[in-house]
């Protein structure tokens, strides 16, 4: 939305706005700006430029030359929390059994966030002599 439009929707001028003080990093006790050191006014910020170089690059896994008779894990990111999935792998898990009888699915919730590591669920499949694994966000 334009800055303008919303100003205007809040009954603020841009102008208005745009003049008005900064009150940004000040203490709620009174000091006199004299008897304040430089110190005390500055602030930590951080770069955000990006490190030099590109991250160490691993290549995909390779594919099955065939699903028949394989076991694959249709594990779910948990992307909305709480195990809420709206059902798209239990979906894929109907359509194997309906058009692929000879692929068995297993459907995992994948611990913790999107981002974080799961070694536990890894080790189960490999244990598990699981074939593949479809990684997804199911919510």
């Amino acid at each position: 939305m334009d800055r303008r439009k919303m100003l205007a929707l809040l009954g603020a001028s841009p102008a208005l706005v745009a003049a008005a003080p900064s009150y940004a990093g000040t203490s709620s006790t009174a000091v006199p700006e004299a008897a304040a050191s430089a110190a005390d006014r500055l602030i930590t910020v951080l770069n955000p430029a990006v490190a030099p170089g590109l991250a160490q690059r691993i290549p995909l896994a390779p594919r099955l030359d065939k699903l028949d008779g394989k076991t694959i894990y249709l594990v779910d990111t948990d992307w909305g929390g709480m195990g809420q999935n709206d059902g798209i792998l239990q979906e894929m898990q109907a359509w194997f059994a309906e058009h692929m009888p000879s692929v068995k699915t297993i459907i995992k919730i994948k611990k913790g966030n999107f981002v974080t590591d799961d070694p536990g669920l890894w080790k189960e499949i490999a244990d598990n002599k699981g074939d593949g694994v479809v990684l997804g966000v199911a919510g």
